[in-house]
């Protein structure tokens, strides 16, 4: 990974659903009409195959979700103020993810210290699937079936996330986008496998280690 990983909250139709009260209360009396971004900076990106460290005392969730890679366009061009319809010119591929975090009580402004943990962004390989739509998202812990959910239920499609964001910063080659995830997320323990899957992907599988143990 050279690039820049950028992660969106808020754009699953679950999430939505569950923070719509309090969207309602002060400070903001209303739900946010962008999206909320974050960054997962260099230190929580791994592959597929390495350890996801625990934290001692922490609970770990998983998040499956896919990555977008940025590419330069035909002439060379960087991703800046891109619109929705040209946004597939700047769109190298997806790859399978898992935004690993602590839980959250607000999704305004994630919390570094829930998002930004050594290893909690494995990324897999990039696949040459050239469309994501209606796409079933599956978790696997140890081998069985703990959460699936389908890109049909994103608030705001890879286009347009790449058109928002490169709204107000230049996006390069090899910055990824990760494309958001459901309320629900699968609890991680030590020595558990989290295997993520979907069609036309490689599968990602790490395993879980308790921070300073072994698995």
């Amino acid at each position: 990974m050279k690039g820049t990983v950028f992660a969106v909250a808020l754009n699953h139709n679950s999430q939505l659903d569950f923070w719509r009260k309090a969207f309602h209360e002060a400070p903001y009396n209303a739900p946010p009409q962008t999206p909320v971004w974050f960054i997962k900076p260099r230190n929580t990106v791994i592959t597929s195959g390495d350890v996801i460290p625990h934290p001692i005392g922490e609970t770990v969730q998983s998040g499956a979700t896919l990555a977008l890679f940025i590419s330069t366009n035909k002439v060379g061009k960087a991703a800046r103020k891109v619109s929705a319809k040209d946004a597939e010119q700047y769109i190298a591929g997806y790859a399978l993810a898992n935004e690993v975090s602590l839980p959250e009580t607000s999704f305004y402004r994630p919390a570094i210290k829930a998002k930004c943990r050594d290893g909690f962004c494995p990324i897999g390989q990039m696949s040459d699937v050239k469309t994501i739509n209606s796409l079933d998202i599956i978790t696997e812990i140890n081998g069985q079936e703990v959460d699936r959910w389908s890109t049909h239920d994103l608030v705001r499609s890879a286009s347009e996330l790449l058109s928002a964001l490169s709204d107000f910063t230049t996006l390069n080659e090899g910055d990824v986008i990760l494309l958001g995830t459901p309320h629900q997320r699968a609890i991680l323990h030590p020595n558990d496998t989290v295997t993520i899957r979907a069609d036309g992907f490689p599968i990602l599988q790490n395993t879980v280690v308790l921070a300073g143990g072994q698995a």
